[in-house]
């Protein structure tokens, strides 16, 4: 210890320096099974949690552009990154394109791209309607899937988004080599 320095501000400068590293998770972070993680647009503080996690892909699911500074951490950590032009489900006519979705989800499926992201700008609607899918395919009950969907999007819930993951019917294909072995448990 420096003869200048007391105890007290040694403490200050550890606490300090642990809280300049603090692991900051994007928006709405949350893990939708193994390999598979959910959020919002990650920002630049986020990005040392997403190298945490060794990812392989980040799925992009939104109608606009992705921003530059993101871009530039995807190709400098040579993570595979897939954008998909997403629009939202509004009420009375638009909704999301059930083929697009079905690819998407063989996307987000294939264990070759996991661990994988899969985010929108706040992790509420298209990735929730995604995950809902998801859901589906795992044989969850609806009131559950609408339950963790409310959890995401607090007060802004889409009857549309809700009523777009009871219709999904859309087949996946889905190459059985490469599908995850708890997905494999729900197909049979």
């Amino acid at each position: 210890m420096h003869p200048l320095i007391t105890r007290k501000d040694e403490k200050q400068l550890e606490l300090a320096e642990r809280q300049s590293q603090l692991i900051v998770p994007p928006l709405n972070f949350a893990m939708i099974a193994p390999g598979i993680y959910r959020s919002g647009f990650p920002n630049p503080k986020s990005h040392p949690f997403l190298l945490q996690l060794g990812l392989r892909t980040i799925i992009y699911v939104n109608d606009g552009d992705c921003q530059s500074y993101h871009q530039e951490f995807i190709q400098h950590n040579d993570i595979n990154y897939k954008h998909f032009r997403v629009a939202a489900n509004k009420e009375p006519f638009e909704e999301m394109d059930h083929s697009l979705v079905a690819q998407i989800l063989a996307e987000v499926l294939d264990t070759r791209n996991h661990p994988l992201l899969l985010h929108c700008n706040r992790g509420i609607r298209r990735v929730g309607c995604l995950v809902g899918c998801v859901r589906k395919l795992q044989g969850w009950a609806m009131t559950a899937i609408f339950d963790e969907y409310q959890r995401f999007s607090g007060t802004k819930i889409r009857i549309a988004d809700q009523e777009f993951i009871e219709v999904f019917r859309h087949p996946v294909r889905i190459d059985p080599q490469f599908q995850p072995i708890w997905l494999s448990d729900h197909q049979n």
